[in-house]
């Protein structure tokens, strides 16, 4: 029989694997309460970054009772919308073409099997200097990129 930790960490798995990996919302009604908030502090809109995709690093998700953790890497290309609803910038032309890689850490509560909050820390700052909304520090270092199992590419 499977515990309380086993279960909500396959309800996360599925929820990052079809929603942020695949793009399928259909999975929000089946894993996420009707009351489910989600918030990322630098997210901008979806629709700018259409083929966004975010997967689970190589850390295992985390969980003690409702509450689980788990850090991500993804990445993708702003290929729609014109976008000016950042603290920091915009990106006033559709389609730039700009692409950005980062990871985060996500924490997650879960009520009654249904994931009801989505809270998490993205590299905004990384974000931000990768679409050039940001300047790069002195010395930018080596750009990283990962597979789609995390590994190094």
């Amino acid at each position: 029989m499977s515990t309380l930790q086993e279960k909500n960490e396959a309800v996360i798995q599925k929820y990052i694997e079809e929603y942020w990996g695949k793009g399928n919302v259909d999975v929000v009604d089946e894993v996420c309460a009707e009351n489910f908030v989600i918030y990322y502090p630098m997210h901008g809109p979806a629709a700018a970054f259409p083929n966004i995709s975010l997967h689970a690093y190589k850390f295992p998700l985390i969980a003690e009772g409702d509450y689980a953790v788990g850090r991500w890497i993804g990445g993708g290309k702003h290929t729609g919308r014109a976008f000016d609803d950042l603290a920091v910038g915009k990106l006033d032309k559709p389609n730039s073409g700009g692409e950005v890689y980062f990871s985060g850490t996500t924490n997650f509560t879960l009520k009654n099997g249904k994931i009801v909050d989505e809270i998490g820390g993205e590299q905004a700052l990384t974000a931000l200097q990768q679409l050039q909304l940001v300047s790069p520090p002195p010395n930018p270092g080596k750009k990283i990129k990962y597979d789609a199992e995390g590994n190094h590419i």
